[in-house]
C-alpha cells in the first residue's frame, strides 16, 4: 500500500466546495483549488430518472438513546460519516486510540472482518462533460493489489433485498427497485466515473494495484452486511450515467 493512499488523495479531480451554507462538487487545480462550474450530485438524478415512483420497504434502523426525535436518523447518520470520513483518513494508530460512536466502531470492525484496510474517504470523482460529481465514501485496500470503493449505508434496517413492487427505468428495467439495487446503480456511477481516470489507474498498475472492485456495506445496531458489486451492474455504469444526465 505504499504510496498508495497518497496517490487517491492527491488524484481527485474534484473537490467539495462550500459557499456558505451550501456544497457542491467542482473540479479542482493542480494547487487544489476549485476551478469550473458547479456540478450535480447524482443523488437527485437517480431518483427522478432511475428509481421507480414506489418506495422499497425498511425497518427502520437502529438510533440509540442519543438520536431520539425527529431529525434523530439524519443527526446520527451525519456524525456517523464526519467520523468514519475523518478516521479513515487517519492511520490505524490513531483510530485505535480514537474514541468513537458505535456506528464508527461498528463500521471499522466489519471494514477489518471483510479484510479491507481504509486509505481514504469522500474522495471526489466527476465527469466535467456531463456536469456530475459524487465522492467515494471510503476507499480501501484489499490486500497488496486490489483496490475496493465502498459504498456506506447506514439506518437502512431489515431486508434491503426486498421488491418495492416495481421495477426500476431504463436502462434497468430488468432490476428489481429495491434498496441494495439502488445502491448499486449509485455505486456503479461512481466506480465508472473513478474507471475513466486513465492517469489515475496507469499511477495505481505501477505500484502493483492491478484490480478496482467494489461494494456496498450496510451498518446498523450490532448487524453489518457487504453486498459485492455485480459485474452485471458494474458494466452498466456508463448507461446510467447517459440516463441520469
Amino acid at each position: 500500500m505504499r504510496g498508495v493512499k497518497s496517490l487517491i488523495q492527491k488524484s481527485a479531480p474534484g473537490k467539495l466546495s462550500r459557499s456558505g451554507k451550501f456544497a457542491c462538487y467542482r473540479a479542482r487545480t493542480s494547487a487544489n483549488r476549485p476551478t469550473g462550474p458547479k456540478l450535480r450530485g447524482i443523488t437527485k438524478l437517480l431518483t427522478k430518472k432511475l428509481y421507480s415512483s414506489a418506495t422499497p420497504p425498511s425497518t427502520g434502523s437502529w438510533r440509540g438513546g442519543a438520536w431520539q426525535g425527529e431529525g434523530g436518523g439524519l443527526r446520527r447518520g451525519k456524525a456517523v460519516d464526519a467520523q468514519v470520513s475523518r478516521l479513515a483518513k487517519a492511520s490505524e494508530a490513531t483510530r485505535k486510540r480514537s474514541k468513537m460512536l458505535k456506528l464508527t466502531k461498528l463500521t471499522f470492525n466489519a471494514l477489518a472482518y471483510h479484510g479491507l484496510v481504509p486509505i481514504d474517504a469522500q474522495r471526489v470523482v466527476i465527469d466535467r462533460a456531463h456536469g456530475i460529481g459524487t465522492a467515494i465514501d471510503v476507499v480501501c485496500m484489499r490486500g497488496a493489489h486490489e483496490l475496493v470503493l465502498v459504498e456506506l449505508k447506514t439506518g437502512f434496517g431489515g431486508d434491503r433485498t426486498q421488491s418495492a413492487g416495481a421495477c426500476m427505468q431504463k436502462p434497468l428495467v430488468k432490476a428489481k427497485d429495491s434498496h441494495i439495487n439502488r445502491h448499486f446503480a449509485q455505486l456503479a456511477v461512481t466506480m465508472h466515473l473513478f474507471n475513466r481516470e486513465a492517469g489515475t489507474l496507469t499511477k495505481l498498475l505501477a505500484k502493483g494495484v492491478d484490480k478496482v472492485s467494489g461494494c456496498v456495506l450496510y451498518v446498523d445496531g450490532d448487524v453489518s452486511e457487504k453486498f459485492e458489486l455485480p459485474a452485471w451492474w458494474e458494466r452498466r455504469g456508463e448507461k446510467i450515467v447517459e440516463r441520469i444526465c
